[in-house]
Formats: structure tokens, sequence, C-alpha cells
């Protein structure tokens, strides 16, 4: 790499770290802006460390929790590391009908955890990561629920993935009761946060378009919606087999292409 581009990337990772949020008066760092939002209660706990939740599934989260976490994975890891998120990304979008994969597309470990098993981004993990284990039970088990009804004849509860919370996980400071409400009032300000970004209209916050897995939006990002479109309507159409070659075909493609000085840099720093 010359030192013009070095010079350059070097630039681009400082603006990644500070990605500034536009309110009325001044600008403030979008980190800061989500800091406060989740630590508006103490959801501090007792959790161990064990990550089965990791393991098995990467939450949903809102558009601007994905692009701060983006922006520090991008700044993070080596060209090894983008590569193998741009593929598992792809591959868990082919992975997802239930017909078609089996239990495979109900299983999509995370893709940010350590080769321990641990986070490598734990101070910037999304408000779902930080609520597992202490949504209210009545509340966690109506979820379950839908699920059980929904692959009814097909898989027990007791094979749902994370049919129960983690018992391990427990508040360590209870002084605010975690009511669905005071837990939805967080999501509801993630949404407002949203909506000052100019990424979405009003109804489709309402409709939850703003609100997708990590490696949704990392597609949507890294690809472009016309490409999901096209995807989509291929897996739709498509076999076993056809989506596995094609899927094999991608990744090759993924992995003779990008090199440390072409890979892009999605935007994130502007």
């Amino acid at each position: 790499m010359s030192k013009k581009k070095k010079s350059k990337t070097k630039k681009s990772k400082t603006k990644q770290k500070n990605i500034l949020f536009k309110s009325k008066t001044v600008k403030v760092p979008l980190k800061k802006k989500l800091s406060d939002i989740y630590n508006e209660i103490n959801l501090e706990t007792t959790c161990k460390g064990i990550c089965d939740c990791c393991k098995v599934a990467m939450p949903q989260l809102n558009y601007c929790e994905f692009i701060q976490l983006l922006s520090e994975v991008w700044d993070t890891e080596d060209i090894g590391g983008k590569k193998n998120i741009i593929k598992q990304s792809v591959e868990y979008f082919f992975r997802h009908e239930f017909e078609k994969w089996g239990k495979e597309s109900l299983t999509k470990p995370c893709m940010l955890l350590s080769e321990d098993g641990k986070c490598k981004y734990y101070t910037s993990r999304p408000l779902s990561c930080r609520m597992y284990g202490l949504w209210p039970e009545k509340e966690y088990n109506e979820r379950v629920d839908k699920f059980e009804k929904a692959y009814e004849g097909l898989l027990t509860r007791e094979e749902l993935p994370l049919h129960t919370q983690c018992p391990h996980v427990k508040r360590v400071d209870n002084s605010v009761e975690l009511t669905t409400e005071v837990i939805q009032s967080l999501y509801y300000k993630l949404d407002d946060l949203d909506a000052n970004m100019k990424m979405f209209s009003s109804a489709q916050i309402n409709n939850k378009e703003n609100y997708r897995t990590f490696h949704d939006w990392f597609l949507f990002i890294f690809f472009g919606e016309t490409w999901l479109i096209a995807m989509t309507d291929f897996i739709v159409r498509a076999d076993l087999d056809m989506m596995k070659d094609q899927l094999e075909q991608i990744k090759i493609a993924i992995d003779n292409k990008y090199t440390a000085n072409n890979i892009p840099d999605l935007g994130i720093s502007k």
C-alpha cells in the first residue's frame, strides 16, 4: 500500500470511531447517544459469558445500533475477518427457509465472537443482546408460544432455540422494575434515533423496517436492496442443491475479488 493510501485509510478510521449524530444544537457521537439509552436504566447483570445465546443467533437491532457497531467492526477486523463477515452474512441470508434447510435455518451463531467464544464488541452490543435474560417471563413465554405454534408438527418447544432465558443472567440492581413498558420505552428511543438519521419514514418505523438482524443489515449496506430482492427471488425458486451451489460460487467470488486494498469502506466514515 502506498503512503498516500495509508494516510487516507488512517483518516477514514479516525472518522469511523466517532460517528456524529446531528441534534438541533450540537453534534454528538452516535456511540454516546446509544450509551445514554442503554444506561438510562441499570441493565448490569450476573452474565457469566457462557454465550449460549450468541452461539445460536444474532439478534435484530435498530439501524442506528448497526451503523455504530459496524463502524467499530470495520475499523477493527483485518481483511480475512471482513471477508468472513461478508460470506457469513450471505450464507445466513440464504439459509432462511425451514422447509429447505431444516434446523440449520434456526441456528446462526453470532459472527462477532472471538475464537474463545466471547463477544469481541461487548460494550457496543445492541439492546436486544442486553435484554436477553431480563424480559418479564410472561412476555418472553408469549414470544416462544408464537414460535411453537409456527413450527407445530415440526419441532417441539424444547427443540426451539432459546426457548428459555439464560438462568445465569440476573439483574444486579432491581431498584427500577423492568416491565415490558419500560423496555419498550428504550426501543422507542432507538426508533427516534433512526428517525433523526433520515433513513426511514414514520410508516417504515411503525412497520419495524428499521429493525433487522446484523447480517441482513450488512447485506443491505454492502450489496444494496436491489441485490437482496434478486437473491430473495432466487431463494424462493431454487431447491437446496441449487442454493448451496450458488452460495459456494458467491463465496469464491468474494475471496477472489476483495483484498486489503479494495475492500469497500461502506461509506461509514461519511
